[in-house]
């Protein structure tokens, strides 16, 4: 995914350019159809293929395999566009994820796991677009690394990806009524406006398409961008609703950010909240500060993250300490404009009670039981390929 097709859009909808150096996340633009430019009118095919060697170590228990989707998501997708005179078009991107390791669909269960909309677009109105497709939570290049699935600890750390005795959940450790905006939004409808000296707002609404539930919607929000030249700030919120046995509880989800890309290195921090209003439920935030350093065809990466939490209880209901820190370290060599090499390594420590698992790898469990051991410390470590095409 490498800033992903999510991190590309956001950039180029607020506007690339900058009077005193192109932005390096800019680079990434040239394997996205949507926005390189070429394709004015018509249909284009394009995807990734990224594999490599992986090694996994928790608990005492280690892993070599090979794994898809390093820095770039395996994919492939179809991206159309009419041009329908007076500045409007209309536009629809279909997109599936699979694993380039062994040929499996990312999700068995649809097809375009990771597209699936339409819509319109006007130079003076603003974007319209109806169906699956990216929410309106930080964009995803507030990550260094892309929030990829694999080597990215604000993955893991940012989304809350908790074992439980049941698997792993968005922030299961907040209790019942704990979930998390999904990077892709079911149903969803989404508008973005015009730019203004910088500022643009993107607003989005998905109904649960469920009869009779209450409220309509699974989740709505807002996302306030402004970018000038080499600084980008954002702020958004967002209400989640969760299915449990205490019904439907909305979950808010506040979040801001920061990045500044001059060209020769690119600055990032970001600041995440999420609260279920369910009595009983915890709070999690989540910091993150990370850079790129590009050096010719080189680039060298970091990130650090910090979870924490307050008001959650451990398994006999008794107040508990439940935080994690993480971090990656990554290295890139650009072979040409559509193909690279890559190396990553990271790791994150539980503490108290936390269940955080890193690549999913899962923690190793409490003997004879379900439940995950606490005070691990995953690692993770990779060389891997990419082409875009």
């Amino acid at each position: 995914m490498k800033k992903s097709i999510a991190l590309s859009a956001a950039l180029l909808s607020l506007g690339t350019g900058s009077a005193e150096a192109e932005p390096y996340q800019a680079t990434l633009l040239s394997a996205v159809p949507e926005f390189n430019g070429k394709l004015t009118s018509g249909l284009a095919l394009y995807g990734s293929v990224d594999t490599g060697i992986n090694y996994q170590s928790v608990g005492g228990k280690s892993l070599w395999q090979t794994q898809s989707g390093g820095e770039w998501t395996s994919k492939f997708g179809m991206f159309g566009r009419e041009d329908l005179g007076g500045g409007l078009r209309a536009e629809f991107n279909l997109e599936s994820g699979f694993f380039a390791n062994s040929g499996v669909m990312q999700d068995r269960a649809s097809m375009f796991n990771r597209q699936s909309w339409v819509g319109l677009g006007s130079t003076t109105f603003g974007r319209l677009r109806f169906g699956r497709q990216i929410g309106t939570g930080l964009p995803l290049f507030i990550d260094v690394f892309g929030t990829v699935g694999t080597n990215s600890a604000y993955t893991s750390l940012g989304t809350g990806l908790v074992q439980s005795s049941k698997g792993v959940g968005y922030n299961s450790d907040l209790g019942a009524g704990a979930t998390q905006l999904p990077a892709r939004v079911n149903n969803a409808v989404t508008y973005l406006s015009p730019s203004f000296a910088g500022l643009s707002t993107q607003l989005m609404y998905a109904p649960s398409n469920v009869a009779g539930q209450s409220p309509a919607a699974a989740a709505q929000g807002a996302l306030l961008q402004w970018r000038n030249g080499a600084a980008y700030i954002a702020g958004s919120y967002n209400q989640v609703w969760a299915q449990s046995g205490a019904g439907s509880v909305r979950n808010d989800l506040y979040g801001i950010g920061a990045v500044y890309d001059s060209g020769k290195i690119v600055l990032s921090a970001a600041f995440n909240q999420y609260a279920p209003r369910l009595a009983g439920d915890g709070i999690a935030r989540v910091y993150t500060l990370g850079t790129i350093v590009p050096v010719g065809r080189h680039a060298l990466r970091a990130s650090v993250v910090y979870r924490d939490t307050s008001g959650v209880r451990d398994t006999a209901e008794n107040p508990a300490k439940d935080a994690a820190f993480g971090t990656m370290l990554g290295y890139d060599y650009t072979l040409s404009n559509r193909t690279g090499l890559y190396a990553r390594a990271g790791l994150i420590r539980n503490y108290g009670i936390s269940t955080v698992v890193l690549n999913n790898n899962p923690l190793p469990t409490q003997p004879g039981s379900a439940v995950p051991q606490t005070g691990t410390t995953p690692l993770t470590a990779s060389v891997g390929m990419y082409h875009n095409f």
